[in-house]
């Protein structure tokens, strides 16, 4: 009896078929040529049949069917010998001549050698069959067993080249999953928003072959599911999805992938699924994101059509799940870092003050990525009724560390202009000194604005910058103007250096303009170009009210990711 792994390549390469076989019908015509014989056969033995891939002078219907179900003990003896058989008159025998060889093909006379496998398993025969009784020769027989040396040859040939092809595929798929998870581990592990993981599922989904994927969440209850993902085959499913919920509970209770070849095997198993799944959907899979033992979500997939969820099918799925669940954490991790860190420098940006004769404004954005927190800060200060002085700046970082030092920094200013009625270049020579002298080494950008109210209505001023962006004022008349002034040395570096005021006039219905690097700096459009967008915003936006203007100007020019933190800060005279 031949192996359940020799069947299989046999079939794979179509020699358990019944058809002609071009090379072993070749054998079949030598055997009946040089033997001299009507009928000659190349027979392969199947567990419930046989099959001829090679067949001469067969009575039909058999020449044509190439099979029969007839029990032949020719064939099997040969086979279970291992060696040939040779029979010069099978109606003299009474164990063969009740045959189907002697009673359906009307044969008398038969000589056979077994074929044989790569292990030496002997699967066919090649046999040559007279209508009368024959004394075979030693000449017959030597010929016989050269063409049964060669069908095994011919056989042993075939069944290595579809092997070799099994195992080039073996190494092909495993080749592909190979690729396939390290695609999934890098789009996962580069994912640190929400957003960007459900892009992953989306294409790593369709990597895998299926034509939907949908993720839902849990709320910060943990008692609901929230579908996130809404494309594709369901748009008709509910958005929340309470986890007491029979078709909920049923694939999260567990918290272990299950896999389905259909709806119909949904629905054998789960009956809850029936409001959302019929019988003619495809496969399914459904995989619990689960955490430290904290269920984060579900992870559902669908094939167009039935799905045989092998071994490798169940573990790529089973990867794509573990990728969302590390990249879910991760990110709520980062979201919560960023959360606290946000909280904290917001805490540290005092409300601005009432002045009469000013509208001040001021917006703080955040970057998006959620690892960073800067060091990005604003500030007023009213002195008296005629005096205020506005200040911003920008500590190098973005980290905890850098938000920390900004709160220092700000601070140790905030004080120095309220003690002292000094210019603007002397309060940032005695921040800079400061900074040494106490140890705190934060090094960054200010800018200090000082605001004096003249008699005809407007204010003048005076303004010094250690290596911040340059104000901008837009004009009562809609101009806009980037004041003149060269920025001296960062904060930082050098106390000792020289630091210069700048004065310019403002008119009532002006508007001064402070802001961080975070507004203009781009790492795709050159600075002199978002320097040129800035103006033209500005103008665009002169007629807005100060309330409104420095959050319209984060929403005009940060337009895509934000890589920094950006803080504006806006003062119209009145």
């Amino acid at each position: 009896m031949i192996s359940p792994s020799t069947a299989d390549l046999l079939e794979e390469a179509g020699l358990a078929r019944p058809v002609a076989d071009e090379s072993f019908d070749r054998f079949a015509r030598l055997v009946q040529r040089h033997l001299g014989v009507p009928t000659a056969l190349v027979t392969i033995v199947l567990p419930d049949s046989q099959v001829y891939p090679g067949a001469r002078g067969l009575p039909e219907p058999y020449q044509a069917t190439r099979r029969t179900t007839l029990a032949d003990p020719l064939c099997g003896e040969t086979i279970s010998r291992g060696r040939r058989l040779v029979v010069s008159d099978l109606r003299a025998d009474p164990r063969l001549s009740r045959t189907a060889t002697v009673t359906e093909l009307g044969m008398a006379a038969y000589a056979g050698y077994p074929i044989f496998d790569r292990h030496g398993t002997a699967v066919g025969t090649v046999c040559a069959l007279d209508q009368q009784p024959r004394s075979w020769s030693a000449s017959d027989l030597a010929t016989l067993a050269d063409l049964a040396a060669a069908c095994t040859a011919e056989l042993r040939l075939r069944l290595e080249r579809r092997r070799a092809h099994r195992i080039q595929q073996v190494a092909v798929n495993a080749t592909r999953r190979t690729r396939l998870l390290l695609d999934l581990t890098e789009r996962f592990a580069g994912a640190t928003t929400l957003e960007e993981i459900i892009e992953a599922v989306r294409a790593s989904a369709s990597g895998i072959g299926t034509m939907w994927a949908g993720m839902a969440l849990t709320d910060a209850s943990g008692t609901a599911l929230t579908l996130v993902e809404r494309e594709g085959t369901y748009p008709h499913l509910a958005r929340h999805w309470p986890l007491v919920q029979p078709a909920v509970a049923a694939v999260t209770r567990a918290r272990r992938p299950t896999f389905f070849r259909d709806g119909a095997a949904v629905l054998r198993k789960l009956p809850a699924f029936a409001p959302w799944v019929d019988e003619s959907m495809g496969g399914m899979a459904f995989l619990p994101l689960v955490s430290h033992d904290r269920l984060l979500g579900l992870l559902a997939l669908l094939w167009r059509g039935p799905h045989d969820h092998d071994d490798e099918s169940r573990r790529t799925a089973v990867a794509l799940g573990t990728g969302v669940t590390q990249a879910l954490a991760r990110v709520r991790v980062l979201d919560e870092r960023h959360r606290v860190a946000a909280t904290l420098q917001a805490a540290m940006l005092t409300d601005l003050p009432s002045v009469p004769y000013l509208d001040l404004a001021t917006t703080y954005a955040t970057a998006t990525r959620t690892d960073q927190v800067g060091g990005d800060w604003y500030d007023a200060v009213v002195r008296d009724a005629r005096s205020s002085v506005l200040m911003i700046g920008d500590v190098t970082g973005h980290d905890m560390q850098a938000a920390a030092r900004m709160g220092q920094l700000r601070s140790m200013l905030r004080t120095l202009v309220w003690r002292q009625d000094a210019p603007p270049a002397r309060l940032l020579r005695e921040l800079d000194q400061a900074n040494r002298g106490l140890g705190l080494a934060a090094s960054g950008t200010a800018l200090v604005a000082r605001l004096d109210r003249s008699d005809d209505g407007g204010c003048r001023l005076r303004w010094a910058s250690a290596g911040h962006p340059r104000p901008v004022v837009i004009r009562a008349d809609g101009r806009v103007e980037e004041l003149p002034g060269r920025p001296d040395l960062i904060l930082g570096v050098d106390p000792t250096t020289a630091r210069r005021d700048h004065a310019a006039a403002l008119r009532p219905g002006d508007t001064l303009l402070l802001y961080t690097d975070g507004l203009v700096e781009s790492r795709t459009v050159s600075y002199a170009t978002r320097l040129t967008e800035l103006r033209e915003a500005l103008a665009d936006l002169a007629g807005c009210p100060t309330a409104d203007l420095p959050r319209l100007l984060v929403d005009r020019l940060v337009r895509t990711e934000q890589h920094d933190d950006v803080a504006v800060l806006a003062a119209r005279v009145r």
